[in-house]
């Protein structure tokens, strides 16, 4: 039999072409699905880069409740936040207490994973912390929580803190806690003397709060090894100061004895009536440099301010605004060498850069994915029905989120971005839930 030498025609290809890319996709959905992995819920396409999600899987569910004298809604605020192990488990905690520092205790909740995300343990309520603590590395496969929240040694003290140690071992089967093991020594200026979150409202209620100790000198973000040392971000207020400033701590005994290290930015060339540096990522680039991404004040016409440091932390240039907004910055670099930011308020955003020094990114706004998934209202983080502000000014509707995001890469170019929604001002009824997801995403490069 002779076989013909004539071509297929242009329109047999690319229906064969088709058919076995949707073949191709068939299986690998299959595959995915043989090994536990997420589903694809939706695919993005960027300039340089694809992006798939998964379906959000809820971690925890839990009714806002009211507590303190001025009956806060606790829960409305979870405060989202998320950590991988050595060995790859993960852990999302959450605060469990009110926003306003008039409740009687601080405490957070603990969940973990052993399988990458998909499934995740009862909650557990060991932490002693309301905001966010920096998980780090520690010893022997453990997860060193650095403390969000430093107290004066002695009443007044302005210059030297401490705080409780906090170590989690063995992916979360034991947890070592030393009260007062954490210090900040010789701080370089008075740090102020009562909190300086003026705009929450009143100072504590005394016998409840600590109010007497309580000093607005915090970790917030993340910490890396560098040169050496361990470098933490976090933020302060110096005594006589009404506006924040950035600040990197450094250890050089694994977490235990920090000083003063350098200062990311202070308020220097914003209004009144920002807030000033405050809560602060940090990564390190291809090249070496650091770079640090902060919040300066709460809402959409308040951009993130970006900083660099090329000389391993110790100075740091004049920062630029980025065009993402506005709280709680988390940052990362992919095996692939993607940066991804995510933040929010209003809604949550997703933000990606491929070039190395995160100069020009584009956004993928994860409100809409996820309230294209959500089941019913009670899952749902867009806004009330109202009118949508114009240009530059602030967005008076009710978005049903803290905003508070943290993600991780979990393997390779596979990350999970963790937040909540929260029902505002409180909930409607009983079905009306807080709810914390984390959200599976893949970067792929084109």
């Amino acid at each position: 039999m002779r076989l013909s030498s004539r071509p297929f025609p242009a329109w047999f290809i690319k229906m064969f072409a088709a058919l076995g890319a949707a073949l191709a996709g068939l299986l690998l959905a299959s595959a995915a699905a043989a090994a536990g992995e997420p589903e694809v819920m939706a695919e993005v396409q960027l300039d340089g880069l694809r992006l798939r999600f998964g379906q959000p899987v809820q971690v925890a569910a839990q009714l806002a409740w009211e507590e303190g004298p001025n009956r806060r809604w606790v829960m409305n605020h979870p405060v989202a936040s998320a950590a991988r192990f050595p060995n790859g488990d993960l852990l999302i905690s959450y605060s469990l207490v009110s926003d306003y520092y008039d409740n009687p205790r601080n405490l957070s909740g603990l969940q973990f994973s052993r399988d990458h995300g998909r499934t995740w343990s009862r909650r557990y309520d060991f932490v002693a912390e309301h905001q966010a603590m920096v998980y780090t590395p520690g010893p022997e496969g453990s997860l060193l929580g650095i403390p969000a929240y430093l107290y004066p040694v002695t009443p007044g003290e302005e210059h030297n803190f401490e705080a409780t140690y906090t170590r989690i071992e063995r992916a979360g089967a034991r947890v070592v806690l030393e009260p007062q093991a954490v210090k900040v020594r010789d701080w370089p200026w008075p740090v102020a003397g009562k909190i300086g979150w003026g705009f929450y409202g009143a100072d504590p209620v005394p016998g409840l709060t600590p109010s007497n100790r309580y000093v607005p000198l915090v970790f917030d973000g993340n910490a890396l090894e560098v040169g050496g040392r361990l470098l933490a971000t976090g933020y302060g207020m110096r005594k006589g100061d009404s506006q924040y400033r950035n600040v990197i701590f450094a250890s050089e005994d694994g977490g235990l004895t920090w000083r003063h290290f350098s200062t990311v930015a202070d308020a220097t060339g914003l209004p009144g009536e920002a807030e000033g540096p405050n809560e602060i990522a940090m990564i390190q680039l291809a090249d070496g440099d650091l770079m640090t991404v902060f919040r300066v004040g709460s809402g959409r016409e308040w951009k993130l301010r970006r900083a660099y440091s090329h000389d391993q932390g110790r100075t740091w240039t004049k920062p630029d605004v980025l065009p993402a907004y506005s709280v709680e910055p988390s940052l990362l670099r992919a095996a692939n060498g993607t940066l991804v930011l995510s933040s929010g308020r209003p809604g949550i955003g997703l933000w990606l850069s491929t070039d190395p020094r995160g100069e020009r990114w584009q956004e993928v706004d994860i409100v809409q994915l996820h309230d294209r998934w959500a089941p019913d209202r009670t899952y749902r983080i867009g806004p009330d029905a109202g009118p949508a502000p114009a240009a530059g000014q602030p967005d008076r509707r009710h978005w049903h989120s803290s905003s508070y995001t943290e993600v991780i890469e979990v393997s390779p170019n596979r990350l999970i971005l963790v937040y909540d929604r929260s029902p505002k001002p409180q909930p409607a009824n009983h079905a009306d839930l807080t709810r914390i997801f984390a959200l599976p995403i893949e970067i792929v490069r084109e």
